[in-house]
């Protein structure tokens, strides 16, 4: 899938995000939980599972906060957390908020991200 690459956007800014070795402070539910977060995160860092599934998807791969995502796609309104597909300057709702705020476990938001990925290179064939 050339010039095509996924976006996951956090329903965090950038500075209450996780970094390396961090404790996870924005996966402790607070004013502002985010279910992406929640879901791939674990108190020493992303899950390893998680980490490899976006490895082996074939496609690029990229985690922004919102306020990382407003910055680059000032046009774009939406809500948090959610996941787009960018097709060069195209972006494309990929995940919604609901539909990621629907998973229970990791492997439901992985299982929902190989479907999209299927549905969406057969409407590019």
């Amino acid at each position: 899938m050339p010039g095509r690459s996924l976006l996951f956007v956090y329903n965090a800014d950038h500075e209450t995000l996780p970094m390396k070795n961090d404790m996870i402070r924005a996966v402790i539910p607070g004013k502002e939980a985010c279910k992406l977060l929640a879901l791939t995160f674990s108190p020493v860092g992303m899950k390893k599972e998680w980490r490899r599934f976006t490895q082996s998807l074939g496609i690029p791969v990229r985690f922004l906060a919102r306020d990382e995502f407003g910055a680059e796609f000032r046009t774009v309104q939406t809500t948090f957390p959610a996941a787009f597909l960018q097709d060069g300057k195209d972006l494309f709702i990929f995940l919604s908020t609901e539909e990621i705020n629907r998973c229970r476990e990791i492997e439901d938001l992985m299982s929902l991200v190989q479907q999209r990925l299927i549905e969406s290179s057969g409407r590019q064939e």
